[in-house]
Order: C-alpha cells, then sequence, then structure tokens
C-alpha cells in the first residue's frame, strides 16, 4: 500500500515510518518544512507542502491531491485538524486515520474536552475565562492556561494581578482556570480503529521543560488509564491516535488535558504493532522500559544535575534508555534544529513554540 504520513518534524514520526516499512508499505511523508527529521529515514519519499496555518488555501490543494493518491494516511501532529477540515464530508475520508472533525477539536480544547470522560476518572474544577476580569485571582490553588495550547509555555501557575497583566483574554483567545491536583503526572498514548483499542500504554514523563514537555519517558501500569481508555474508545467510536494527561493521587486518577493525535508514548509500543488491509493489530509484546529523545538530557539538565549533586542518577536513565533517533544521520537532527531556530528567530517565539508555529490550531 501507499502510505502517507504527515509532519516528520516530530520524532513519533519515526516510529509509523517503522511500523509502516515493517509491514511492507511504501511511505511518503509530508510537512512544510524543508528539513523535518524523518525525512532523512531510509527508504522514504518526501514532499513539502505549504502551512496549513499560513496558507490553508494551497495547502488544501497540495494535501487533497497528496491523498487522493495515498491508499492510507497517517496524521500526526497538529496539522491533523486542517486535514480533518479538508477530508470532512468527501469521499476519502475513510482513508485518513483520524477522527471526526467536532470531536478532534472538542478533545483539543482545554474546557470542552471534560463533555468526552467517562466514570472512570475525574475532571479537575475549572472555568472558561473569556475576559481577564473573570480571572479569580484570590482562589487557592488553580492555575490558568490558554484553551487551546501546548508544550505548558503559557501556562500561568501563581496567579496574580502581575501575572496576568500582559496576557491576551477573549472570546476568540478564552483560558480556562483549572482547579490544581497534587500527586503522580502520568501520561498515555492509544492507538484506537473501530472503537477498539488497538494497543495502550502508560508511562511517566521525566526531564520536562517548561515543567511540562517531556525530553525522557518511562513505563508504569495504571489499571484506571486502562478502563478509562477502553471505555473512551467505546463511547466515542475513536479512530486515530490519542493521549491523555493524568495526575494520580493515589485515591483518585484525575483526567487534566487531551491530546488527539502522535505523541511520546508510541516510542514505547511501537515494534508490536502492524498494519495490513487497512487494519492495525498488535502483538501486544511488552514496551521498551524507557525511551530518551537523543542526547537532549544531557544538553538541557546536565547543569542543573551536576550542581545538585545528582548527575549519577542523570547518567542512570540515559544509559539505560533506548534513543527514539538512534536511526537517524546526525545531519538530520542538526539540519531539523537550525530550521526550527531560524523559525524562533524569525518570528521571536519560544524554541518550543517554533515547532509548531506553522501547523498549530487554536480553534
Amino acid at each position: 500500500m501507499k502510505i502517507t504520513i504527515t509532519c516528520p518534524r516530530a520524532p513519533a514520526t519515526i516510529e509509523w515510518v517503522k511500523i509502516m516499512q515493517r509491514s511492507g508499505h511504501e511511505v511518503t511523508v509530508v510537512d512544510s518544512l524543508h528539513f523535518p527529521m524523518a525525512k532523512y529515514f531510509t527508504g522514504v519519499h518526501f514532499i513539502k507542502i505549504p502551512s496549513p496555518k499560513l496558507d490553508f488555501k494551497n495547502y488544501k490543494k497540495a494535501i487533497t491531491e497528496i491523498v487522493e493518491k495515498s491508499d492510507f494516511v497517517i496524521p500526526t501532529c497538529e496539522d491533523g485538524f486542517y486535514l480533518s477540515l479538508v477530508v470532512k464530508d468527501t469521499a476519502f475520508a475513510d482513508r485518513v486515520f483520524i477522527p471526526e472533525h467536532n470531536l478532534l477539536v472538542g478533545l483539543h480544547n482545554k474546557f470542552v474536552f471534560k463533555q468526552f470522560m467517562n466514570g472512570c476518572v475525574k475532571v479537575p474544577e475549572m472555568r472558561l475565562i473569556e475576559s481577564r476580569d473573570q480571572i479569580d485571582i484570590a482562589a487557592k490553588n488553580t492555575i490558568l492556561k490558554p484553551v487551546f495550547s501546548r508544550f505548558g509555555t503559557k501556562v500561568i501557575r501563581n496567579i496574580t494581578a502581575e501575572s496576568i497583566k500582559a496576557i491576551e483574554v477573549s472570546k476568540t483567545y478564552p483560558w480556562v482556570q483549572q482547579e490544581f491536583i497534587e500527586g503522580i503526572y502520568l501520561c498515555n498514548y492509544a492507538i484506537l480503529q473501530d472503537g477498539k483499542v488497538i494497543d495502550h500504554v502508560v508511562y511517566t514523563p521525566k526531564y520536562l521543560v517548561n515543567n511540562a514537555a517531556s525530553t525522557y519517558f518511562e513505563l508504569t501500569k495504571n489499571t484506571k488509564c486502562e478502563d478509562f481508555i477502553k471505555q473512551f474508545a467505546i463511547d466515542t467510536k475513536y479512530k486515530g491516535q490519542v493521549a491523555f494527561d493524568f495526575i494520580d493521587t493515589g485515591k483518585d486518577l484525575y483526567v487534566l488535558e487531551c491530546n488527539p493525535r502522535a505523541t511520546s508514548g508510541l516510542h514505547l509500543l511501537s515494534s508490536s504493532i502492524s498494519f495490513q488491509d487497512g487494519q492495525f493489530t498488535s502483538d501486544h509484546s511488552e514496551p521498551l522500559e524507557s525511551c530518551r529523545v537523543g542526547k537532549s538530557i544531557y544538553a538541557m539538565f546536565g547543569l542543573e544535575y551536576l550542581l545538585s549533586g545528582r548527575i549519577g542518577e542523570l547518567v542512570r536513565d540515559y544509559r539505560k534508555a533506548n534513543d527514539v533517533l538512534k536511526d537517524l544521520p546526525l545531519r538530520a537532527q542538526v539540519l531539523s534544529f537550525l530550521e526550527m531556530l531560524y523559525i524562533k528567530v524569525r518570528h521571536r517565539v519560544p524554541f518550543a513554540s517554533a515547532t509548531t508555529y506553522d501547523i498549530e490550531y487554536n480553534g
């Protein structure tokens, strides 16, 4: 089959390339960047397309032609929100591995997503904020974050008159004020098809950037997570990839938000997945114990751990973890990094925001 995978800038895309090549398929990757990492994976064909966020008209034309020539399409990042709009109500919608557009956007919304939850989890108390006057500065143990946000770059954990003074809040750019829950931070990732769980993994994120974006993923178990995702698949008839962030208090499992796309959990279980005749299967072999993104934990956390006397812990974690970038040539990582750096400087955005600048979807 001819398989198209979008947004090969994301390390998780490398796993999809491996899955499809291992299953005997021809793989094309498409992106609006010049140097996405998975472009350099052996045996992959690359097509550059316009940015869905910055040039939707030409993106729509290009991606439509690509989808029509593909047997199956796997969106991996936020470009999936735009792609779901393109294929909505078309004859080739079934060949795109993504849920219906309204469900997809509803789950991406950090206030609306709660309506899709089930009794296996709890949801923190939260209020929709559409003007700065609605923010309750006196409220204890709450945080603020935009309804559409990523990487934790705009989360306000200490809500004061000063910390909210410069933020943009409106009906077109709403925020949510959410109860802060203490406990163990967990993530999950699942591949769902026909309302069934093909495979699922729960992991603990470590070495966090902005206290949110993880560069290290460690396998764990959580029965409540397993029960939750099974019921979620049944309730929503979900098709595609989905991930959630949780807090386990020891008594209850709280779900904080949803990422209806590929996430780093795929690295842990990808070796179990196969794809034939339009159907995914899993042999449910034991997932990897831990993964890391290249040498990032040394680069980002080495000095901090050295000064705090914990360098031994960091070295042990580094050595035991599988490097998700090990099959890429060094030039792939260098060129990808330099392109992100260029976007950061040109558009004056944080580095994390630069990685999704041209594909982010804010409703």
